[in-house]
């Protein structure tokens, strides 16, 4: 009994003695090191009993997803360590390398400071990215000094920058984000109720204004102001003219009239127009924001127009872009860029027909002749038959509407036209306009008459004809069609060939049509040869009510006559 009582209280002082070695263990990871404990995970995950025991790492896997989200923020490349910024919400790693590797997610905090365990709370608000990485190390180096350390930026932080002018309200920016990126949105961002509504209540034929992108202010929370200019940025790729936000930011956007404050660039630029202008402009801020010159452009030729201040008249100035870069520009000026005169264009004429090699040939500009392409297609062939040869000329198709309009408009200044009839037949032959050039090119190449060596024109279509053999008769005629040429015959031979006359002709108006010049003439006063043309009108019978009412004016004269004679014989 007394070994069995023996037994029992061993046995309950080893139970004490276990207890108070645990109770001692617990006391000494107690006093380990907490940074060790919050890196060292794998040291108390076995340890853990009783019911949702790894509760703790599934709200630390909460807390990663959601307070250190990897969203991703746009940024144009590597951050600059020595122009960033570093606020609240920001989001590091920090790294131990060392007896102790690992990295843990550090967030700076609302009041601008970094927390870290056993290390303690470090201020970074305000500083750049460079000065705030050197403090952090630093202090986590004074702790552990013979581990390594980095603090690297992880996510860029956001925050709310003011908006006025184009919108009132407050806008989601990051330290990565520009100007130009936030006007991006509150130009094309539709549900910006406030501008969609400011548009909608000054929808009128004269209101033309728009957002200013050349007058913009970023007013800093201590109260610098920096001038924001896109189109400067985008010339210069210079961040002044294209800042980032920092908190408390407040960005003015003024609305713009152009017509009210302008300049205005044409001539050989790339993008010719008229701009919003910005104090300070100079000759090389006007050319570049025109997107630069063009290849024809003649930078020593520029005329700049100023109006006078004291009239209605422009003060003309001279300019050469290398020597007047610097040449300040005032509101409401005008730049024209002068061309190159171009010798070395593009042209070429077209040959067909009866020569040895037809085909496309270039020329030089006003000076290639057309029998310069004649001889460099190889001459004629045997059957060219230059009465029929043609030179066309085509414009460009807007030069060639313009022309014809300006044409009809001037109408209204004609002494001829005075009929419906007159005005209709006046249309039929603008409408009908045929780009022939007038060449005899028998007198050219026969006779060597340099009047009739006509420089040629880009596009224009030189077509030797053969000798055809033929004459078209039409019209009120048996047969018209194409009649065998016979030279020295007259009309009448060509019109009994092709039928005679039908019943309706009207023989006493039958013309002769030249091929070449298109011309009308009387069968007497020409000589037909081949290619011409033989058109037998039909007679027009007068309808009874227009007899007579000839009949009545024929009647109404000679009453007026005999009127004034009797008159006359009275009086003597």
């Amino acid at each position: 009994m007394k070994n069995i009582f023996r037994l029992i209280l061993i046995l309950l002082t080893i139970s004490c003695f276990n207890d108070s070695y645990s109770q001692f263990k617990s006391k000494e990871k107690d006093t380990e090191d907490p940074m060790k404990r919050i890196m060292s995970k794998s040291n108390y995950g076995s340890e853990r009993v009783g019911i949702n025991a790894d509760a703790p790492d599934i709200f630390d896997q909460l807390q990663s997803q959601n307070t250190f989200s990897n969203r991703s923020i746009p940024i144009e490349g590597a951050i600059n360590p020595d122009l960033y910024i570093v606020g609240p919400n920001d989001l590091f790693t920090l790294g131990l390398y060392g007896y102790i590797n690992q990295q843990i997610p550090v967030v700076v905090s609302p009041e601008g400071s970094v927390v870290i365990p056993t290390v303690g709370e470090v201020k970074v608000s305000g500083l750049s990215l460079t000065a705030a990485k050197q403090q952090i190390i630093r202090a986590v180096k004074k702790r552990y000094y013979s581990s390594e350390a980095s603090f690297t930026l992880n996510t860029p932080r956001t925050f709310l920058i003011k908006v006025s002018g184009l919108t009132q309200g407050n806008f989601e920016v990051s330290p990565v984000t520009r100007v130009s990126e936030i006007l991006k949105v509150l130009v094309f961002d539709t549900l910006n109720t406030s501008r969609v509504f400011y548009e909608k209540t000054n929808e009128r034929e004269f209101f033309n204004n728009q957002i200013s992108l050349r007058n913009i202010e970023l007013i800093r929370k201590d109260g610098t102001v920096k001038k924001v200019d896109i189109y400067k940025y985008f010339l210069t790729n210079k961040d002044e003219f294209n800042p980032f936000f920092l908190e408390g930011d407040l960005l003015k956007i003024p609305y713009l009239q152009l017509d009210n404050n302008f300049i205005n660039i044409g001539g050989a630029v790339q993008l010719a127009g008229s701009y919003e202008f910005s104090e300070g402009d100079d000759l090389e801020t006007i050319i570049g924001i025109a997107r630069g010159f063009d290849v024809s452009a003649e930078k020593d030729s520029i005329v700049l127009y100023r109006a006078e201040e004291k009239s209605s008249n422009f003060k003309m100035i001279d300019l050469s872009f290398e020597r007047d870069k610097d040449f300040k520009i005032q509101s409401f000026d005008r730049i024209f860029v002068k061309s190159k005169i171009n010798y070395q264009k593009n042209l070429s004429v077209l040959i067909l027909g009866e020569v040895l090699r037809p085909g496309y040939y270039p020329i030089s500009f006003k000076n290639t002749r057309l029998k310069d392409i004649i001889e460099m297609a190889g001459g004629l062939k045997e059957k060219a038959y230059l009465p029929l040869s043609i030179l066309f000329r085509n414009y460009d198709a807007e030069y060639t509407a313009k022309d014809s309009a300006e044409v009809l408009i001037n109408l209204r200044a004609n002494d001829l036209i005075v009929t419906e009839i007159d005005k209709e037949n006046y249309i039929t032959d603008i409408k009908s306009k045929r780009n022939r050039v007038i060449v005899d090119f028998e007198k050219l190449m026969k006779k060597n008459d340099e009047s009739q060596n006509v420089i040629l024109e880009g596009k224009d279509i030189i077509y030797i004809n053969d000798n055809k053999n033929i004459v078209y008769v039409f019209g009120q005629v048996g047969q018209e069609g194409y009649v065998p040429f016979k030279e020295g015959e007259n009309a009448e031979y060509y019109i009994n060939k092709a039928g005679g006359f039908s019943l309706a002709a009207d023989d006493a108006d039958t013309r002769i049509i030249k091929f070449n010049s298109r011309g009308w003439y009387y069968p007497d006063e020409t000589k037909i040869e081949s290619g011409d043309f033989v058109y037998v009108p039909k007679e027009v019978k007068k309808q009874f009510s227009q007899t007579v009412s000839v009949i009545a004016q024929i009647a109404g004269v000679i009453l007026g006559v005999l009127t004034t004679y009797i008159l006359i014989k009275q009086n003597k």
